[in-house]
């Protein structure tokens, strides 16, 4: 009887054991981000886990408690440095899906740092792109090495508006919007990444809200035209930023740089683990920027129409999309004037301010003259508000295929 009870002890121990490894892979190579450089998941497969990790964790911890309970109630059913590393295992993998992108990518919806133009030439070179927002008269701007780790920056209304900047290094794009759907309001925070684009999450309802759409998960899949809220943006460089906008705000991320973020005495856990975080992320930009290939190998629509990695600025007006490069732009005689979804559209290359901007056409006839900030003989032009701008070609192309080029 007790050989009897030990076999099925045995068996119990490695069934528990094999789920709890099952739930600890699911959970790394799903939410962990990392894993994705070597395992492409599916979105549907990715979307499950998210939507079930807390029932995951529950299934593997009890299973973890029942194979120690029996390791403690007969220590021959295996031996500890087995038991030892498949219990590591777990929590390895646990942690990395389940914990360490919540630490790795704290969001700064609320609680974003912003500093004068003379405080940032601590922190931002002059001839370092920025990404600038600006509504009523108040601009702001941020940096793509500032923005990278907290993904989701912001502090409050900015020109009376709730607006948050939201980055996805990968993507190479900063986009502004207004978090919150239908009314509902959002708290927005990183999640993962899809297709070389960023997840984000709302921590109020648990939803994924894919970076590129401004839509939740939900709304996506049911056909729901419900979306964050899109503010222009644009970019150019630091030095030019802080000419045009003097009094501007600059965006710095507090865990990066130094005087912000904490010394070793104050917390010694993130002074050496975000370090380590930033030369990770630093290789993972760095190969996707010199690289033809995605750095994370989940991209499913290839267009060869351009070079993977150049940039443009894509923007869509209604199902209309159509992308535009900055040579193409800068070749131009004149400012070009083109219809997008049924609206007409400026687009310019300013060289004083070497800044892309994209206008609707409110002068009721061509657009022969514009400057950096949409000033025309006519009256001052306003920026469409969807344009990506500086993003990775590849990344435009997949997430939408059915784009135009340099529609003029």
């Amino acid at each position: 009887m007790k050989d009897i009870i030990k076999q099925h002890s045995k068996i119990i121990f490695w069934v528990s054991m094999l789920i709890a490894q099952i739930i600890g892979a699911y959970l790394f190579k799903d939410l962990a981000d990392i894993s994705q450089w070597v395992v492409q998941s599916p979105r549907e497969t990715t979307i499950w886990v998210w939507n079930n990790r807390w029932m995951l964790t529950l299934v593997g911890f009890a299973t973890i408690a029942i194979a120690s309970f029996l390791k403690y109630k007969q220590r021959d059913i295996i031996s500890n440095k087995t038991y030892i590393s498949l219990t590591v295992l777990f929590a390895f993998t646990f942690f990395c899906g389940m914990i360490n992108p919540h630490i790795m990518m704290r969001a700064r919806m609320d609680n974003g740092v912003f500093v004068s133009i003379e405080q940032a030439k601590k922190y931002v070179k002059p001839y370092e792109s920025v990404i600038v927002l600006e509504i009523n008269g108040k601009a702001r701007a941020h940096s793509d090495k500032q923005l990278l780790r907290p993904h989701v920056a912001g502090n409050g209304d900015l020109g009376g508006e709730n607006v948050v900047m939201t980055y996805c290094g990968l993507t190479n794009l900063g986009m502004a919007v207004t978090p919150e759907i239908n009314g509902q309001p959002l708290d927005l925070a990183p999640m993962t990444q899809l297709e070389n684009n960023l997840v984000m999450y709302d921590k109020i309802s648990g939803e994924p809200i894919q970076q590129l759409w401004a839509q939740s998960e939900s709304d996506r899949n049911s056909g729901s035209e419900a979306k964050m809220r899109e503010w222009p943006t644009f970019r150019m460089p630091f030095e030019k930023f802080a000419k045009a906008y003097p009094d501007g705000e600059v965006y710095v991320n507090d865990y990066l740089v130094e005087g912000m973020r904490p010394s070793f005495w104050e917390n010694p856990f993130l002074a050496i683990y975000d370090p380590i975080m930033e030369l990770i992320f630093k290789l993972a930009i760095g190969h996707q920027k010199t690289n033809d290939e995605p750095t994370f190998p989940t991209i499913e629509h290839i267009d060869t129409r351009l070079p993977s990695k150049l940039l443009v600025h894509g923007l869509n007006i209604g199902d209309d999309y159509v992308a535009y490069t900055e040579e193409f732009v800068r070749e131009q005689s004149s400012p070009i004037n083109a219809t997008i979804g049924g609206k007409e559209v400026v687009v310019s290359y300013d060289e004083e301010f070497k800044s892309l901007g994209i206008f609707y056409n409110t002068t009721g006839g061509k657009v022969t003259e514009v400057d950096f900030d949409g000033q025309t003989p006519n009256g001052k032009l306003p920026r469409v508000e969807t344009v990506k701008a500086g993003a990775f070609w590849l990344i435009w192309a997949n997430f939408f295929p059915e784009t135009d080029i340099n529609r003029v």
